[in-house]
C-alpha cells in the first residue's frame, strides 16, 4: 500500500468486520516485516497468526501477481489478504485459489484448521473509493513503461524515440517520465541523462496494472475452431503476429499444456482466421489481441511476445500451473532485465 494511514484504516475496519460477522477478536501488530502487519486471531485458547498484506482493491487480473508475491517471501505465518471489499464472485474465486482474505464489510475466507470461515455477500457500509492510477499506469502510460522495461536504456533517449517505440503520443511520454520521477523509479541526472530505478518494483506494478488497464483495450475478440490442434503446426509465417500467454510459455519452457491460445497481431487477422476456420465464439479458447508496441525484441524466439508480456499473461489467469511457469520465465528471462545498475 502507498501510505501507512491507508493500511491502518483498512486493517482496523476489516478487524471490526471480522468481529461483527464471525464473532472473532483479532489484534494487529506492526513491525519491520516483508508484509504490512501480523494479524493475530484468538480462537478459544489458541492464537493464530497471519501475515497480512493490505490492498485497496483486488481484481481478477491482480490475483495471480499476489499469489506469486506471497510465494516469494519466506515466512512462517499463513498469508491473509486484507482489502476494502470482495464481491461474492471474487470471494468464490479467491477461495478456489486458496487465497485467504478479510474485508471491511465482514466478508472472509480463512482456512486454518481448526478455524474455517467463508462469508460472502455482505455489502460495504461505506462507499468503496476507487483508485485512479497515475498516468504511468493508465493504458497508454503502460505502453510507455512497457517499452522502457523491454528496451534497457530507452529512458535515456529523446521523448520522440520513446513515443515511437511505445506507439504513444509524445505528450504521454512527458507525463509518464514525470510520474516515474515522482514515484522514485527514474532519476534525472541532468547532462548525464536519466536512470531507471527500482526496476523490480516497477515491473511488479506494471504486471499488476496490465490485466485490468491495458489488456482489455487491446482484446479484439474470443474465437473458436473445430480443429483444436491447429496451433501446433502454425508458425505465423508472413504474419506480423506473435504467440502470447500459455502458448508462448509452452514453447519457451516445455512446462505447460496450453488451454488458452493467445495471439498478438499487428494486422488484420483475416488470413489466419480463414486458414484455420476460426470463428467468433464468446467462450472460445482463442483470444486475439492487438500488438500494442512498436519495437522488435532481439532473441531466439521471434514469434513469441516479449517475456514480460508472457509473464503478465500467465499471472493474469490466476492458474496455479501458469503461476509456476511464470516463475520459471521470471528467473530465466526477467531477472537480468531488472538488475539494478
Amino acid at each position: 500500500m502507498d501510505t501507512n494511514d491507508t493500511v491502518q484504516e483498512i486493517l482496523q475496519k476489516a478487524v471490526e468486520g471480522l468481529q461483527k460477522t464471525a464473532n472473532l477478536n483479532a489484534q494487529v501488530q506492526y513491525g519491520n516485516y516483508d508484509f504490512d502487519a501480523v494479524l493475530r486471531i484468538g480462537l478459544n485458547e489458541m492464537e493464530l497468526d497471519f501475515a497480512a498484506e493490505v490492498k485497496n482493491s483486488v481484481t481478477p487480473g491482480t490475483l495471480g501477481a499476489f499469489v506469486r508475491q506471497v510465494g516469494l517471501v519466506p515466512q512462517e505465518q499463513e498469508w491473509l489478504l486484507v482489502t476494502r471489499y470482495v464481491t461474492p464472485q471474487m470471494a468464490d474465486r479467491m477461495k478456489e485459489m486458496g487465497i485467504q482474505f478479510i474485508d471491511t464489510a465482514g466478508n472472509a475466507y480463512i482456512n486454518q484448521p481448526p478455524l474455517f470461515i467463508f462469508i460472502k455477500g455482505n455489502r460495504p457500509v461505506d462507499r468503496v473509493p476507487q483508485e485512479r492510477p497515475t498516468r504511468a499506469f493508465q493504458p497508454t502510460g503502460l505502453q510507455v513503461v512497457f517499452a522502457i522495461l523491454c528496451n534497457p536504456g530507452l529512458e535515456n533517449e529523446p521523448f520522440r524515440q520513446i513515443a515511437e517505440k511505445a506507439n504513444a503520443a509524445l505528450g504521454t511520454v512527458g507525463w509518464v517520465i514525470g510520474d516515474l520521477k515522482n514515484l522514485g523509479h527514474l532519476l534525472d541526472r541532468g547532462k548525464r541523462g536519466r536512470r531507471l530505478l527500482r526496476k523490480k518494483e516497477l515491473l511488479d506494478r506494471w504486471v499488476a496494472a496490465y490485466p485490468d488497464q491495458l489488456r482489455p483495450k487491446n482484446l479484439l475478440g474470443r474465437y473458436g475452431t473445430p480443429n483444436k490442434e491447429w496451433w501446433k503446426d502454425e508458425e505465423l509465417t508472413n504474419l506480423e503476429a506473435y504467440w502470447g500467454g500459455e502458448i508462448a510459455a509452452a514453447k519457451l519452457t516445455k512446462y505447460l499444456k496450453p488451454q488458452i491460445i493467445t495471439i498478438y497481431i499487428k494486422e488484420k487477422a483475416g488470413r489466419l482466421l480463414l486458414k484455420h476456420k476460426i470463428m467468433k465464439e464468446q467462450d472460445g479458447n482463442i483470444e486475439i489481441l492487438n500488438a500494442f508496441w512498436n519495437f522488435q525484441y532481439n532473441w531466439q524466439f521471434p514469434k513469441l511476445v516479449h517475456p514480460i508480456l508472457i509473464y503478465a499473461d500467465l499471472l493474469a489467469t490466476g492458474d496455479k500451473r501458469n503461476i509456476e511457469t511464470a516463475e520459471i520465465i521470471y528467473e530465466r528471462e526477467l531477472t537480468r532485465l531488472i538488475r539494478e545498475n
